[in-house]
């Protein structure tokens, strides 16, 4: 059976009641030479079109770590790779124009600690993070009964991150899980990401969830767009346009989270045991009017796929990603290319069997029968090499 390591988050806010104000001196001295050595970094990849970390590694690192005597080295390692991190997919974004700038710009409220760089005692919830000096800082860290599920799991990195309502500590932990096997014997819940709505479902039964995510976007979208036009200060408007942007993913956020609950909960009732998607990719393509560019790229289905991947595998159930292509547009029944119905715009019609049904169901049915298909050829293809090897 298949073996995977899942990573899970647990974010900590520091309780900075009883600490020291040299203490937190030297937290925000810290932020302060992040952020100088990150931008440096970014200009640097911008200047000479680096986007390895490893080159930004070599071609800096020697020097930065003369300037900044005091800062643990691992701290210059980790900011080359966050520099990276953030140089890459700004390449792409100006390249499909969404982005007039030369180089990016970090704003230095993150930090990312190395396991080396950090220390979390999970019995009395304290966490020690290395300072200038060869020094260490202890801080508390405020939990609840959400946190107590992490005891015992193995601790990977973190970030630490500064917000106006204080410090808060993300840590990464890793799991080991047992997956059921994804053949053609396991029984499958197909899902079906839209923009404003979530189908899910197999051969026996579809379900849909109305998320209105595009409409919930373009107001949020034409919000920004009026405070940007109406808000003349540079700090106010950056205040509000930082509010609306964390409601925006908040509220989207609960969305996927209350579908993702209800898929799992119905793959167990039905006893599902492999979770099907499609292996979409379609952002960075222009697929028509201004508008439409707009809301797809506002559409965060990636996101919606992963926290379900995510979720599913911690439950135990596998996921599969298949073929995008024509799930619409074939019936699922005989295969034949469907036709827009006269009885409704969402209905589908098969030229040749006759197969009537709603376009987001067609999906859902195609999902289930590509993943089979995809099944049986593997079990094909790969049943003359296991002949051949038993000779």
């Amino acid at each position: 059976m298949p073996v995977e390591e899942v990573t899970l988050t647990a974010r900590f806010k520091v309780d900075l009641a009883d600490v020291d104000e040299a203490v937190i001196s030297e937290i925000y001295r810290l932020f302060v030479e992040y952020e100088e050595i990150v931008n440096e970094l970014l200009g640097l990849a911008a200047d000479r079109h680096i986007t390895s970390f490893i080159e930004l590694y070599h071609a800096k690192y020697h020097e930065l770590r003369q300037r900044y005597p005091a800062l643990p080295s691992k701290y210059i390692v980790t900011a080359c790779r966050h520099a990276a991190s953030i140089y890459k997919p700004f390449i792409k974004r100006r390249r499909l124009g969404m982005c007039e700038k030369d180089s990016p710009t970090f704003r230095g409220r993150v930090i990312w600690l190395h396991k080396i760089l950090f220390k979390l005692d999970v019995e009395g919830w304290r966490a020690s993070i290395a300072v200038h000096g060869g020094r260490w800082i202890l801080l508390r860290l405020l939990h609840g009964e959400y946190h107590e599920r992490f005891r015992g799991v193995g601790l990977g990195e973190a970030r630490l991150v500064l917000r106006d309502d204080g410090i808060y500590l993300n840590v990464s932990f890793s799991r080991t899980v047992i997956l059921p096997e994804p053949d053609a014997n396991a029984r499958v819940i197909a899902v079906d990401v839209n923009e404003n709505v979530i189908v899910y479902g197999n051969n026996d039964f579809v379900e849909r969830f109305e998320t209105n995510e595009g409409i919930i976007r373009t107001r949020y979208f034409l919000k920004r767009q009026r405070i940007q036009t109406k808000i003349r200060g540079r700090e106010l408007q950056r205040r509000l346009l930082a509010k609306y942007g964390r409601r925006e993913r908040n509220r989207v956020r609960e969305i996927y989270y209350k579908v993702v609950k209800e898929i799992i909960g119905k793959a167990k009732e039905t006893g599902a045991t492999v979770i099907v998607m499609e292996d979409l990719e379609i952002h960075g393509r222009g697929m028509g009017s201004k508008e439409l560019n707009g809301r797809i790229h506002r559409w965060s289905y990636k996101r919606f796929q992963r926290i379900l991947e995510y979720q599913a595998k911690l439950h135990g159930l596998n996921v599969k990603y298949v073929d995008p292509r024509n799930t619409s547009r074939m019936c699922p029944a005989c295969g034949g290319k469907l036709n827009s119905s006269q009885n409704g715009c969402r209905l589908m019609r098969c030229r040749r069997c006759g197969l009537e049904e709603d376009r987001d169901v067609v999906a859902v049915r195609n999902l289930t029968r590509r993943y089979y298909e995809e099944c049986t050829r593997a079990k094909t293809f790969h049943r003359p090499l296991l002949m051949a090897s038993t000779r």
